[in-house]
C-alpha cells in the first residue's frame, strides 16, 4: 500500500505534467486527437522554431500564444501551417520569447477546447 501512494505522489497525482525541458532553440512537438506532447514545456528566452508532427488522423496545427482571460487580448507570437496525418511542418519565421508562460494549442476547429493545449515556459 505505502509503495502505491508513493507512486502516485512521484506521478504528481492531479496537477500539471513536469516540464520537458528543451536545449536549443528548437520546440518540436507531436500533435494528435486531442492532444501536445510535450504538453508542458520549458525553454530558455530567445529566439524560437517551432516543429510539429501530425501523428493523428486529423489536421492539426500548433500556436504560441499569450495567456489572458480576455480573448480580444490574445497575442499569437508563432504558429505553424496545418499538418496533415503524417506530416511535419514548421513556423515561417522564428520569433522572439521572453521569459513567462505561454499557451500551446491546436486552433483547428474545437480542438483546443477538446484538450489539445500546453504550457510553454520561457526563462532566461
Amino acid at each position: 500500500m505505502a509503495l502505491l501512494g508513493a507512486a502516485a505522489v512521484a506521478a504528481g497525482c492531479g496537477g500539471e505534467p513536469a516540464a520537458v525541458e528543451v536545449s536549443g532553440t528548437t520546440l518540436r512537438v507531436t500533435l494528435d486527437e486531442y492532444r501536445i506532447q510535450p504538453q508542458n514545456v520549458r525553454m530558455k528566452a530567445g529566439t524560437t522554431h517551432l516543429v510539429a508532427v501530425d501523428e493523428g488522423r486529423l489536421t492539426h496545427n500548433l500556436v504560441v500564444e499569450s495567456i489572458t482571460d480576455d480573448p480580444t487580448k490574445e497575442v499569437v507570437y508563432g504558429r505553424t501551417d496545418t499538418a496533415h496525418p503524417g506530416e511535419t511542418v514548421r513556423e515561417r519565421d522564428p520569433f522572439k520569447l521572453k521569459p513567462g508562460r505561454y499557451r500551446l494549442a491546436c486552433t483547428i476547429s474545437n480542438h483546443e477546447n477538446l484538450g489539445q493545449y500546453g504550457t510553454l515556459t520561457v526563462v532566461k
